[in-house]
């Protein structure tokens, strides 16, 4: 078997052989092969020829144990695309990165779908145009006032839509969903929001410890237009990560990397960042079968599929 030789490497293993059994002092050995007198030295101290493996005694992997085991059953029970297993896996920890997973994968040699699991994957459950991610993220304080963003992504199309509020409310998140109603163009089926009490009563206990029943202003508005409005499992907000790293790119593409004087200035570059990530962002995490690169492009495809779940075409919503 050939030996493969580092790119730096000044010696060979007939050199190294020689050196281990010459008897010339190390400066005749390294003059007489034009190299270092340390490389010498190692090679004369060693009882072999080949060169040690530059693996690193002990890997730090980006996983815990726990999080490379679920990721590669998730993958080995469904063969769902990286992203969508990424997706899965920020639900248990936000600061889990694709890359960590795909070399999960390649370790256990599940990196490629094999062509007989490919139609176990596309029998994958597909969610449809209408259900909404929701949830209210801290703007910053200009000019003494606080600002609160509402916002809602589809989960199919990634379309998504915000709205800014002094006030983090009931009133103000049952207004906010009437305008998700009126601006996205499909109908909207689901609704998922954590337990904050802008969204649900459900936690709010009566002062016999009984659980409030009664539906919170964002509840009634489901209600009146068929939406059926789903809950996180208390205390786990990361569970609906989907919108929650959205929020995180919404802070990425503005505040984050922008000052601003007033709030109309923050207003203004809010609504081009809406504007730009619908219509001409990328997002990874599309569906592959679509053939889509925008959440625009997405919902046109959609559209094409079943026209029956718009209320509008999306020309017209451009």
């Amino acid at each position: 078997m050939s030996q493969t030789y580092h790119s730096n490497a000044a010696t060979n293993v007939n050199i190294r052989l020689q050196i281990r059994n010459s008897s010339a002092t190390i400066e005749a050995i390294s003059e007489r092969f034009s190299i270092s007198k340390p490389t010498v030295s190692k090679w004369k101290n060693r009882d072999f020829e080949q060169d040690k493996s530059s693996r690193p005694k002990q890997i730090e992997y980006a996983l815990t144990d726990i999080e490379r085991a679920m990721s590669n059953n998730i993958r080995k029970s469904t063969w769902q695309p990286l992203d969508d297993v990424h997706e899965l896996m920020l639900q248990v920890n936000p600061s889990i990165t694709r890359s960590a997973i795909y070399r999960a994968f390649v370790l256990e040699n599940i990196n490629r779908v094999p062509i007989e699991k490919k139609e176990v994957a596309k029998k994958f459950k597909e969610y449809k145009p209408g259900y909404l991610h929701i949830d209210v993220t801290y703007l910053p304080t200009l000019n003494g006032k606080k600002c609160y963003l509402f916002v809602a992504i589809d989960r199919a199309t990634r379309l998504m839509y915000y709205q800014e509020y002094e006030q983090k409310t009931a009133e103000n998140a049952a207004d906010f969903m009437q305008k998700c109603i009126d601006f996205f163009p499909f109908f909207i089926t689901h609704v998922l929001t954590d337990n904050g009490l802008e969204f649900t009563n459900y936690l709010i206990r009566s002062k016999t410890g009984n659980l409030c029943k009664k539906p919170s202003k964002l509840d009634d508005c489901c209600i009146e237009n068929g939406i059926e409005h789903r809950l996180t499992k208390p205390a786990t907000p990361k569970t609906n990560g989907m919108v929650e790293r959205v929020n995180g790119t919404i802070k990425n593409g503005t505040i984050l990397i922008h000052q601003y004087a007033n709030a109309n200035e923050l207003s203004v570059d809010l609504a081009k960042f809406l504007m730009s990530y619908n219509l001409y962002r990328r997002h990874g995490s599309l569906k592959k079968e679509l053939k889509v690169k925008t959440p625009f492009d997405a919902v046109e495809k959609w559209f094409q599929l079943e026209p029956l779940l718009f209320k509008e075409n999306p020309l017209v919503f451009k």
